[in-house]
């Protein structure tokens, strides 16, 4: 391949907002530019450039009468020539641990809104859990250059990902980790798990365990762990048990089983607060094929509040937390990076749903 000469370079710069005109029979063989859709809208040039690029500093009915002028024309600018001009991409990336959970489907779902009402994209990619993993998809979207990062990681305080950026003028936001250190948009896992432990003890609940995926991935488990059990101790209830699971959203039926065939100095829990609502439901079927009911012999609660779990039989209770507008208000943070200014973390309100999950204290499960 030739190397392009400076005039060939510059004809690339010149036509980074020209498109193919398609639908228009009368200009098929023409490429329109920002002038035209500008001439026939009534405004400048760098207005229609502001109404791809940053649509929210323009007035509703300007920007409404640009995208129909460009309807009309079917106008679309070209990204890529315009992300060679200025150096941005206008993309985001955005890492979770998977999409298979709904939670994390919303997180997407809000950023992805925000960041498009603003002009940007949002390129996902998911680690399945494993931290060893998360680098090489910060890197990958490194590769495609965003303009900025929103993360979820394992744990941000031993983070291989956050030393790799901690080199690289890269902006980013935390999503649902909580830091001292790191700018993030999240709830109080601590505090929301206090809440739930609150509720089983006024229905009796003194020996409850707490149900995960493995800690090492996860820091919100290990901070709901934490805030279960501080809020146990100043109850004065026993010590809450920690049960993980090899999986993050199953549950493993020997374990359960184990846990509560216990020998009866054991005293097995009367219910079981589970680190996600996913699990919560796989803990709930483990527990139907050992013969138990719910909530009969055993109380299960969950955490995330998914739209599911209300259509559950029981419904499910649960800790709801806000997950599209965590998504929003992290990219909302990110954005405010790039205009240089230094956002606040964020805890968002989270939000206890009584279901049918949990009932009053019984001994039968043990």
């Amino acid at each position: 391949m030739h190397p392009l000469k400076f005039g060939q370079v510059e004809n690339v710069f010149n036509k980074s907002f020209q498109t193919r005109v398609s639908g228009v029979p009368h200009k098929t063989s023409q490429r329109l530019s920002i002038i035209d859709i500008a001439r026939d809208a009534g405004v400048s040039p760098a207005t229609v450039s502001r109404a791809f690029n940053r649509p929210d500093l323009l007035k509703a009915d300007t920007l409404q009468r640009i995208k129909a002028v460009s309807r009309e024309h079917g106008f679309r600018p070209n990204r890529v020539g315009s992300s060679l001009r200025s150096g941005s991409t206008r993309t985001l990336g955005l890492v979770l641990p998977t999409l298979r959970n709904p939670v994390f489907g919303e997180c997407f779902e809000g950023a992805e809104q925000y960041a498009h009402a603003h002009g940007y994209s949002v390129m996902v990619a998911s680690t399945g859990y494993a931290p060893v993993t998360e680098a090489d998809a910060v890197q990958s979207l490194i590769d495609h250059q965003v303009d900025g990062l929103i993360l979820t990681l394992g744990n941000p305080a031993r983070s291989a990902t956050l030393r790799l950026l901690a080199g690289q003028d890269l902006p980013y936001v935390l999503a649902y980790n909580e830091s001292s250190t790191h700018p993030f948009v999240s709830v109080d896992n601590a505090a929301a798990a206090s809440d739930m432990v609150s509720l089983l003890a006024a229905r009796g609940h003194r020996r409850i365990a707490i149900v995960s995926g493995p800690l090492t991935a996860s820091d919100r488990a290990r901070r709901r762990l934490a805030g279960a059990r501080g809020q146990a101790r100043k109850l004065g209830l026993e010590e809450v048990l920690h049960l993980p699971m090899a999986s993050h959203t199953a549950a493993d039926s020997d374990k359960l089983r184990e846990l509560l065939s216990a020998p009866r100095k054991a005293r097995a829990p009367t219910a079981l607060f589970c680190s996600n609502d996913l699990l919560a439901a796989s803990v709930i079927s483990c527990l139907r094929g050992l013969g138990l009911s719910v909530p009969t012999d055993i109380s299960v609660c969950g955490f995330d509040g998914m739209t599911f779990a209300g259509l559950m039989v029981p419904p499910l209770t649960t800790i709801e937390q806000p997950s599209h507008d965590i998504g929003a208000r992290a990219c909302a943070s990110l954005l405010a990076c790039l205009q240089g200014e230094t956002p606040p973390s964020l805890r968002l309100a989270h939000r206890l749903i009584s279901g049918g999950t949990i009932a009053a204290a019984t001994s039968a499960a043990s």
